[in-house]
């Protein structure tokens, strides 16, 4: 049986205490399929890119190589943010990568992810906040 565009990975579908996808709202199954992106997300953006040798342009370059200046640093990071969804996130049309600044974090970086996401017949405009955690390397999606 072909795979439905945006369901979740085959583990996702398999989960045992979820009720058969038919009795499911359609505000479930976008919850779901929402949940599922930022799962994937949260591993495609925290893989360095050339980590991969099947793939090497999969993930983002190492962010403590940039040289740049802050606002140059977070407009590539945009780029790059962008263009690894579009090619490595299929459930997902990116329309805007977004830098968000705090004044509880001034020298972090946030970004927000403006994107639209297949739900049954229609799409449903989404954001997803990106939060860089500077201690533990990663990117934390909110």
């Amino acid at each position: 049986m072909p795979r439905s565009p945006g369901q979740g990975s085959l583990f996702e579908r398999l989960e045992p205490d979820l009720p058969p996808r038919r009795l499911r709202t359609r505000q479930d199954l976008a919850t779901e399929r929402v949940r599922a992106i930022k799962t994937h997300l949260e591993l495609l953006l925290n893989t360095r890119r050339g980590s991969s040798q099947s793939c090497p342009e999969l993930g983002l370059p190492d962010l403590n190589d940039s040289a740049s200046g802050q606002m140059d640093l977070r407009n590539q990071i945009c780029l790059d943010i962008r263009q690894a969804v579009a090619t490595y996130e299929p459930r997902v049309q990116v329309i805007d990568v977004q830098p968000l600044i705090t004044s509880e974090l001034p020298l972090g970086l946030r970004f927000r992810l403006h994107c639209v996401v297949p739900v049954k017949d229609s799409s449903e405009q989404v954001e997803i906040d990106l939060l860089v955690d500077h201690r533990q390397q990663r990117i934390n999606v909110v």
